[in-house]
């Protein structure tokens, strides 16, 4: 028999049911910063033709991002994308600036940090309040279906001997070079989907890297979010969540030797 379990909590507040320890305090930082992607996305339905949404949403931002490039899905007849739902909410076209990138598809926008450059919350939330408003602008966001933040952290170590969550058969810890977890938390409006995973590559083909990922991604939905009035406040809970199963499930020595930084 296989089931997951978590071990070591601390004390958590009365009437929360999640089995994540709350912290006393939330560092605001860690040093070295395993954050090798952050994305903020909005999924969305729209009236207008996908021909013409990257030049309105372009038209906007070209001052700041100034490069456009098609993603190899682009290349793929529309026919074969609309008849593939697992493809639905994958951008086509890429916007770049230095340390962001806009991912825009016909059902997708997403703010991106470049690949090992995280640049801390609090200018990743300025750049996404600059962006809502230069999609409010461009006016082709008919309502909103979803409003997400995920987090992906890489480790060169295996990150299970460092986490309060292990995996069990019978009443032995399974130990391998080989695991991989995949659940989902409900802290309403949100819901998280956590995935570690101790054996991946990451990084370009001239410096692959091996280790473990530690993903994950909340989410609100529809009913609960207005994204123009308070698809940022929304965002800032999503992220608080993220930090919460992110620190909570790691073991005090091992936060300790990430160098946390507090406010």
């Amino acid at each position: 028999m296989l089931w997951t379990t978590y071990r070591g909590f601390l004390k958590d507040q009365m009437n929360d049911s999640l089995p994540i320890p709350r912290l006393d305090r939330m560092p605001v930082r860690i040093n070295p910063c395993p954050i090798i992607e952050a994305i903020i996305e909005i999924r969305f339905v729209s009236t207008e033709s996908w021909r013409t949404m990257p030049g309105l949403l372009f038209s906007h931002i070209r001052e700041r991002y100034t490069v456009s490039r098609d993603l190899p899905l682009a290349t793929f007849p529309e026919d074969f994308r609309h008849q593939n739902p697992a493809l639905m909410y994958l951008p086509l076209v890429q916007f770049v600036r230095t340390n962001f990138l806009i991912q825009f598809g016909p059902r997708v926008v997403s703010l991106v940090t470049s690949p090992n450059q995280y640049p801390g919350w609090q200018e990743m939330k300025t750049e996404m309040a600059w962006l809502l408003e230069q999609i409010k602008i461009s006016g082709f966001v008919s309502e909103a279906e979803r409003l997400g933040v995920r987090y992906i952290n890489f480790f060169t170590e295996d990150i299970f001997a460092h986490l309060h969550l292990r995996t069990f058969i019978g009443e032995k810890a399974l130990e391998s070079h080989e695991v991989s977890i995949s659940t989902v938390f409900r802290h309403v409006p949100m819901t998280a989907r956590l995935n570690v995973s101790n054996s991946v590559i990451v990084g370009g083909p001239d410096n692959p890297r091996s280790g473990s990922i530690f993903d994950v991604d909340v989410w609100i939905g529809a009913l609960d979010f207005e994204l123009f009035s308070n698809g940022l406040q929304r965002t800032d809970e999503a992220h608080d969540f993220e930090k919460r199963i992110f620190f909570g499930l790691l073991k005090p020595d091992f936060l300790a030797k990430l160098n946390p930084e507090y406010s």
